[in-house]
This record gives C-alpha cells, structure tokens and sequence, in this order.
C-alpha cells in the first residue's frame, strides 16, 4: 500500500475511518490475536542462505519490492520536507489515523524525520509494519537500514557543520545583512568596479538570490545530519538503554496492541487482509550485533568508567557504594542484566549527592561553596567531578575545607543560632558539619580521539553523566544556596518530574524566530511518534518564552535531576553538544539541558515559574527622582547577582548566583574611577568606600522580578524604565545589571503601558540568615 502515500485523503474520511475502525475493533480482535505471531515472527526468524548475488543484474531473485528507479521517484515524496515540498510520509492515511490516535496536537508547524525512514517505507508496505511488528523488531528494521545505507555507519563528533549567518532565513533579511558584501564578490566576478553596478540591476539580484539558494541548502542539508543524528540516538536510547525499564515495557506494550488492533480492523472495513510483512533481500542480509551498536552510537566514550577518589585517597574503578562504604560493607555486585556499558553503569548509580565540574582555577570559590554546604548543615555527599588533571594542591584545599574543624563562626551567628537544629554544633564534629568529598576524574571515560570535545561547558555535561548518583544537584561553583540541599529534592515540582530548572534573567536580548525553528525541527518527528511512540514536544515545551523570542532562558547554576527517569535525556545532552548548529544558537551549556530533554522526547520536566530576579537593596528614593522632582514609580535594584524566588511559596530565595562578593571582579577595578563615574551607589563616599562594599558580602534586603518584556519597549513620557533589565556597563566590569520592579508609564495621546513585576521585601529573620551566609562565603569572623 505505499501507493497510498501520493494519496491526499481529506479529513473527513480520515474521521469517518476512525468512527468505522472503533466499530470494527472488537470483530477484529480474535482474528487478529491469531494472525499476528505468525507474520511478525516468521518476518525475523534467521534467513536461510542465499545462493545469488544482490550484484548480480540477472539475478531471477528479486532485491527490491520495485525497481530502483521507482525507489528514487518516491523518494523525492517521502524526504523530510519544507512547505510546498511533495507529499510526505507524515501525510499517509494509516499513518495521520495512528498519530490521531495518540491525541496529541502538533503545534510545532514543521517536522522532519530521519532519512533512513525512507529507505523503510520505500521497502515495505506501510500497513504491514504497524499491524504486525513489535517493538524489538521495528528497532531492528531502523538498525538494518541504517547499516544497509552505509555499513561502516557510525555518528561523527567531529563532523563539520559550521552555522553560518543564522538570523538570517528569509531572504528579506539575508538581502539586508549581506547584499554588500555579495556585490563585492559579483563586481570581482565579473570584473567591474562595485560603483559601476547599480544595485537593481538584474543580474546582480540573480547572483544573489543564487548565493541565497546555495546558502539555504547548504543550511538545510547540514540541519538533516542533524536531525539524522538525534533521531538514531534517541531512538537507540530507547530500543537498548532504556528498553528494560518497566514502566516503558508497559507503555510500549499497550502502545503495539493498540496499532495492531487499528490497522487490522482498518483492512478489514477496506475488505482487506492485513499484509504480512518480510524482510528485503538486502536486509536480511545485515547480521546484527547489537554490541556494536553502542560504539557506533558513542564513539567518543572509552566505555571505560570514571575513577573515584574519596577524600581519604579510597579509589574505585566503578559508582561507589557510598551508603555500604559508610557501613564498613563490601561493594554490592551490580544487578544489571544489560550487555550495554551506559545501561550497566546507570543501574550502579546510587543515591543522593552535590556534585560540582571545576578546575583548579574554581578552587577558591569551591572553598567558599564549601563552606556555606557546612553553614547550611549539608549532610549530602559531595562529588567534584573534573577532566583531564586537578593538581594535589586544589584537591588539599577542598579536602581541607571539607574536614578541617570549623567551629571559629562569624558574630552574625549569634542572631540566627536559634534556627538551627540542637544537634547543628557538635561536640563530634568540632563545629560545624565535616562534609564528604569525593573527587571523579573522568578523562579516560573520552576515547583519545575525542578529548579534545569536553572543554570548556562540555565539563558540566560530563559531570551529569558521570557522577555516581541516582539523584543530583549540580551546582556551579559560584552558586551559593539559601536552602538546605535536601529542600531541592522535596519541592513539588522536582517530585512531579525529576528534573527542575531555573529560569535566566528575562533580559532585554531576544533571539530571531530561526533558532526556535530549528529546534521545533530536530525534535521527535510524527514519525518516530508512530513507529516508537517518541512523543512530539507540546505547548509544555512550546508555549516558553524561548520559543517567542527569549535570548536567555535557563539559568544552570544549579540544576536536579533523577538519573533514571531521565537517562536517555541526559545521553542527548551531551550528543547535541558536538552539533555547531545547535551550541550557536544558545550560550554555553545553559538551554541544552531542557532542550536535550524536549528533543529526546521527554518532557517530564519542571521550571520554576519565575524569572531570576535581582537581589540586594532598593536604589534609595533621592538618587531615582525624574526631572520635576517627583519620585520613580518603579523600585530598583542594581546588583551583580541573580537571585531565584521559589515560586511554590512565593517569596523564599532559594539561591544567588556569582558568589556572595557583592563584585566577584573586585580585584580587577580601578577603584579611583568607580567613584568618579557618580551615577550609581551614590552613598559610597570615596575609592576606598568602593572597595571595601565591593569585597563585602553582598546585603540581602529586597528582590526584583521585572515584567517579562520580550519584543516589547514600553515608551512613556514618565522617565519611568523602558525595559525591566539594563546592563550598567559601568560599574563592577559590566556585571552589574538593574532590575525595575514596573516598567511604562503614560503614553502619548493618553492612556498609559504599564507593567508591574515583583518587588518582594525579606523579613528580618531572612535579612538574618542571609547575613550569617554571606559571612561564612565570604569568612569574616
């Protein structure tokens, strides 16, 4: 029935199908539970030799179900297509009628699958493969025809696809940005000086709708590799990582039965027999070994694990135990029946912890860090996961930081001691908690051609992989938590999900309508919806303002997640960071954690309602009066630190960023010209005033949350603030940033664009704690 893919069939019988295939369901039933193991496993079973040739031209067997130059025209109606492209796969009756019956709504408005799709549907009828293959060996199929297509095929990180000119894809906005430079190279082609060609001249617009053209494919092309790549992965990911978790078995199952059921008794109202389905010539000549799979998939992995140091010098070539290694018993021998390496190590994964990626030049801010988890009265496990070397002299200062008696505790103590548990001094720990450290060093986990991929941001995606727990908070090293470790674990929406984020600074940079575009296309197709019930992404992913414009979306200075409800997820995080096309559309490793989620088709997953806010003391009123005198309506903060609201109370700060210095730049200002500059911190009366506010622990009084205004300036004619977020460049090396909490005021020809955010005012108590934190980050006595 392949034929049925040129067919446009409207929307009216597709309903009346479905009306007609409900009826026909229960008739169906018992003929098909009687059919269906004999096509399905008869099409698998171990294919007797062949005693001809596939390179044979006279050959009497034949290779293909059509001939090759048949193949080759349908292709051009089955490949991922754009708008006004031939009719695709997606659009097939059987195909539209399965989809329909998932219930979810595509609002994505584009979709591209995976090319080797249509070496299968090209090859096989559409209905024999959902009304008779289970889900082992529709895994088997996409294996088969990826290895049929090329046999030594095997992912490529260092594969070359440069994004070049991305804001860029209409061809209004390529004109703009690049007419000139293009006429310059049309005048050297031609041989004519650029001011001898008028800009309207035919011809010249011809060359450059060429270049266009060029640049669009080319664009094009390297974003099908793209969508090739994650759609292997994670289609991989659940065929052979995740394939024995029960909840999957379960869904899967009911998921297969369903398809059967509809496409047996859609042949049936057509007065059809369910087509059997049988490998082609080709096909059941690719013998799989699934073992090497894993290394055609991961090349970069040595399918070695990390190594584990404790902070007495312990080392363990495997996750440790850390809850027997405290009892004094052996390691458990791991329960994994899996033949995979990443599957094995996953199901050792254990426990809860902190875990860090640093280097030796993150080691101060790691004592810092340090010691606030022992202020906090952590008692989690702590993992500073690292690549390639951290020197012994970082490792004994984090070790001392860690275990050394701390019982010498700022005077900020005595008004807070009161909020603590008994139990908070010990006369065991000789102060303040002693934490436990570990150090996981994961350079030989990146086979040697590779290591050169995991610089930079690539560290903190090795640190969610590699670390050994089963639930994490990762943390930056200048992230400084108001919250006891264990709150993160017990929030609502970590609970619902596994996986919670923090949303960025809704700042005034937006990004163009291409980058959403991009990621809505590389995400879970209908197709993979249909043949492994890989969801397509939602409005719980779509309706972000990352999708509308957003430049800055997630703040990853502490991240949670659950290993195993999330695996697969945290596998793409790290394979989507190799793709160019992807890393220059965001900054750094920020958007590829949710992102990695919703293109793994997972979106199990929770932000924290509100934007970062700015954290500090109100601007005071005398240094925010407009031009006749009057006071600002809107309230500001001008602070170096994102601070994070719970939104589940409404009012807790949960964590700051950028340490607790109030300038982590400190010792690079001329402080002689901070003063002179007068338009900020007024109060400060001299150099030496700045330097030691910008040394002290930042004072918490106040937080701002601006109204979110993406693609929106609210000119007025108040002097009231355009914007709910600017840059003050001037002042603590351009990391100071002002928030407003109201943006607008009236506008001309009366009426008025107001918006109000949240100024939230912090109970002494807090003020207290606060205080008492920032001193021990800090280490005033």
């Amino acid at each position: 029935m392949i034929e049925k893919i040129h067919i446009n069939r409207s929307r009216q019988k597709l309903i009346i199908y479905s009306i007609i295939v409900i009826w026909l369901l229960a008739i169906n039933l018992w003929l098909f539970k009687n059919s269906r193991a004999k096509t399905t496993l008869s099409a698998f079973s171990t294919a007797p030799p062949h005693h001809s040739s596939i390179y044979n031209q006279y050959d009497d067997e034949v290779v293909y179900k059509m001939s090759q130059s048949e193949i080759e025209s349908d292709l051009q109606g089955l490949s991922s297509t754009e708008a006004g492209s031939p009719v695709a796969i997606k659009d097939d009756f059987t195909i539209q009628l399965l989809q329909n019956n998932l219930k979810t709504k595509d609002l994505r408005g584009v979709d591209a699958h995976a090319e080797v799709y249509n070496t299968i549907f090209s090859n096989h009828n559409i209905d024999s493969i959902f009304g008779n293959l289970d889900f082992e060996h529709r895994c088997e199929l996409y294996f088969r025809n990826l290895f049929l297509n090329d046999h030594n095929w095997a992912f490529n990180p260092n594969e070359d696809l440069e994004l070049i000119y991305r804001d860029d894809f209409a061809y209004e906005d390529y004109y703009r940005a690049h007419s000139g430079e293009i006429k310059k190279k049309y005048s050297e082609k031609i041989d004519k000086p650029e001011d001898q060609i008028n800009d309207n001249d035919p011809a010249l617009k011809k060359y450059i709708k060429q270049e266009y053209n060029s640049w669009l494919n080319s664009t094009r092309f390297n974003e099908q590799i793209v969508v090739n790549g994650v759609t292997t992965l994670r289609i991989f990911n659940k065929c052979y990582i995740s394939n024995d978790n029960a909840t999957q078995v379960k869904a899967m199952d009911k998921f297969i039965k369903n398809q059967h059921n509809l496409v047996s008794a859609l042949a049936a109202s057509e007065g059809e027999r369910l087509p059997s389905f049988e490998l082609t010539k080709q096909e059941s000549l690719i013998n799989l070994q699934q073992s090497t799979f894993e290394h055609r998939v991961y090349p970069w992995l040595s399918f070695e694990p990390p190594v584990y140091e404790s902070w007495q010098g312990h080392v363990y070539y495997q996750p440790p135990n850390l809850q027997a290694i405290r009892k004094g018993k052996p390691q458990p021998a791991s329960k994994s029946k899996s033949p995979y390496f990443l599957s094995q190590f996953r199901d050792q994964c254990n426990g809860k912890g902190i875990v860090l990626s640093i280097g030796d030049k993150h080691a101060d801010d790691t004592v810092r860090l340090i010691h606030l988890l022992r202020a906090l009265n952590n008692k989690l496990p702590i993992q500073i996961v690292y690549y390639d070397k951290l020197s012994t002299a970082t490792k004994e200062k984090i070790v001392t930081a860690a275990r050394e008696p701390f019982n010498s505790l700022p005077r900020s103590f005595a008004k807070i001691a009161h909020y603590f548990p008994d139990d908070y001094l010990t006369a065991e720990e000789n102060g303040l908690p002693k934490q436990d450290v570990w150090f996981v060093n994961t350079y030989n986990v990146i086979n040697n051609e590779f290591k050169d991929k995991f610089k930079g941001f690539g560290n903190k995606f090795l640190a969610t992989l590699f670390n050994s727990f089963e639930e994490f908070i990762l943390v930056d090293a200048d992230t400084a938590m108001m919250q006891n470790p264990e709150f993160f674990f017990q929030l609502s929406g970590y609970k619902k999900s596994g996986a919670f984020f923090y949303k960025d600074r809704s700042s005034f940079e937006d990004r163009k309508d291409s980058d959403g575009y991009f990621f809505k296309k590389i995400s879970p197709s209908i197709i993979d919806s249909v043949m492994f019930n890989i969801p397509i992404i939602t409005e719980h992913t779509l309706d972000r303002e990352f999708f509308r414009g957003a430049f800055q979306y997630m703040e990853s200075g502490l991240v949670v997640l659950n290993r195993k409800q999330h695996y697969n997820a945290m596998l793409m995080m790290l394979q989507l960071n190799f793709y160019q096309p992807v890393t220059q559309r965001i900054h750094g490793d920020k958007e590829i954690f949710w992102l990695a989620m919703a293109v793994s088709g997972d979106e199990r997953y929770e932000f924290n309602e509100y934007f970062a806010a700015a954290i500090g003391e109100v601007t005071p009123e005398a240094d925010r009066v407009r031009k006749d005198g009057t006071n600002a309506h809107a309230k500001e903060i001008c602070s170096p630190h994102p601070g994070h609201i719970n939104s589940e109370d409404g009012h807790s700060l949960v964590w700051i960023n950028s340490g607790f210095q109030f300038c982590g730049q400190a010792s690079k200002i001329d402080y002689d010209k901070e003063y002179q500059k007068n338009t900020r911190l007024k109060w400060l009366t001299d150099a030496n005033a700045f330097k030691t506010f910008y040394y002290a622990p930042l004072r918490i009084s106040q937080a701002v949350i601006p109204p979110v205004d993406i693609r929106f300036r609210a000119t007025n004619t108040e002097e009231e603030p355009e914007k709910g977020w600017h840059m003050e460049t001037e002042y603590c090396n351009s990391y100071m940033w002002c928030a407003y909490s109201s943006i607008g005021g009236k506008v001309e020809g009366g009426g008025t664009n107001t918006r109000e955010g949240t100024l939230i005012e912090f109970p002494q108590s807090a003020r207290d704690l606060f205080a008492y934190y920032g001193d021990i980050w800090v280490g005033l006595e």
